[in-house]
């Protein structure tokens, strides 16, 4: 042991012994790094064809949304959405030939986004003690006053000269309402009056629709007045129910219904 913790204090470029065995360390040649440093990083899984694709559509899509919302229909060509995405034509050509199937696909999307938040705000305000009030607030501000609910209003406006596009809106206002029902149910109820809360949610998506689109015409002074009195025009026949913070039962069709493609 003493001779090679000795041989191993010889100076660089001399030859040293150790084990009966000559060595010469070069200058330059580079330390033996502890088998544990040696061992290289393993490099994260490649992606799958599959994977890589999911990708790529994402992004097409949430450009296209993007694109909607700042430059409107019209102004949303495929070179511009391209651009914003920072993908190749080509790529986009391979997943969506064509601008009506980049928004018909865009549509979809934005259906999932919508019942996704919609899922959200239910939540949120579990806790509130004015839960009507900070629901109607929350889904005014985090859904209709947002760019997703500009670029919604582009396709509707779109969707009159294309018969495709408004048959695929249609059935994604369906399924919404669809999942959005036995949700309002579950966290609400009524008293005083036949209507049930999704009838009541529904005579609601309907004023922020309105004040939506007309929102860059009017104050907030306005738009704050209108959500203030239909919840107390509200309020009367309609009450969050005591104890619920948990989410509603997952519907059986919910997979389905959430993932059906419009006939195209």
């Amino acid at each position: 042991m003493e001779r090679l913790s000795t041989a191993a204090r010889a100076p660089r470029g001399k030859p040293f012994t150790t084990f009966g065995i000559c060595l010469r360390r070069h200058p330059g040649m580079p330390r033996i790094a502890p088998a544990m440093k040696a061992t290289a990083e393993k490099k994260p899984p490649r992606r799958t064809q599959e994977e890589r694709s999911g990708a790529m559509r994402k992004r097409l899509l949430a450009a296209t949304l993007e694109s909607l919302a700042e430059d409107g229909y019209a102004g949303s060509t495929l070179s511009s959405i391209v651009r914003r995405a920072g993908v190749s034509r080509g790529a986009q050509v391979h997943h969506y030939p064509s601008k009506q199937a980049l928004m018909l696909d865009a549509s979809e999307d934005l259906l999932k986004r919508t019942y996704r938040r919609l899922g959200e705000l239910l939540l949120s305000v579990s806790e509130e003690d004015n839960r009507l009030q900070a629901l109607v607030d929350a889904v005014w501000e985090q859904m209709f006053a947002t760019p997703l609910y500009r670029a919604y209003c582009e396709l509707v406006a779109a969707s009159q000269r294309d018969q495709e596009l408004a048959k695929a809106l249609s059935g994604m206002l369906q399924r919404v309402m669809a999942l959005f029902e036995p949700a309002a149910n579950y966290y609400f109820e009524t008293s005083g009056t036949k209507l049930r809360p999704a009838d009541l949610f529904l005579q609601l998506s309907c004023v922020l629709s309105g004040l939506g689109l007309q929102a860059p015409l009017l104050n907030q002074v306005v738009i704050r007045s209108q959500l203030d009195a239909w919840v107390k025009q509200t309020a009367p026949v309609l009450r969050a129910r005591k104890g619920i913070n948990r989410p509603p039962p997952r519907p059986a069709a919910w997979d389905r219904i959430l993932d059906a493609k419009p006939p195209r």
